[in-house]
């Protein structure tokens, strides 16, 4: 494995109290799927055979299909105006997670595992948080 992935892969990224959008189910995905690409991450620094596995074993992309359900549930719930490009953001995620399954090889095993996180993290932030004024109007907050 290319030794520039390395300092990524060992570097988890932490669950913070500011990423919490509902207090709730979604939190509790977001949590898991953090911490279980947190995980994958250390082993794939370790030995990336044992990163793949850990990548079936936390089942993250059956783990990030049933989040995405259950966000996309809610956006209809809600009448969620930005709905269509919250679920294009979806896809992508799943586009950056197919090489967990696919790669050929370990590096690009590893440089994708990097990129699946990132790109989750960063939509947490740039999106669900987005989507948190929507859940607490229908909590009455």
């Amino acid at each position: 494995m290319a030794a520039n992935y390395r300092d990524s892969l060992l570097r988890p990224i932490p669950w913070l109290e500011s990423f919490d959008i509902d207090g709730n189910v979604l939190d509790v995905e977001h949590k898991w799927l953090i911490e279980a690409f947190n995980h994958a991450c250390l082993e794939t620094a370790q030995c990336p055979s044992r990163g793949r596995q850990a990548v079936a074993d936390f089942d993250i992309i059956g783990l990030l299909a049933k989040h995405f359900a259950d966000e996309e549930h809610l956006f209809d719930q809600l009448d969620y105006p930005d709905s269509i490009q919250h679920r294009r953001e979806h896809d992508h995620i799943r586009w950056l997670c197919t090489p967990l399954v696919t790669a050929p090889d370990d590096d690009i095993f590893a440089h994708s595992l990097v990129q699946a996180r990132t790109g989750l993290v960063e939509h947490l932030i740039r999106h669900d948080l987005g989507f948190k004024t929507h859940l607490l109007h229908r909590d009455g907050k």
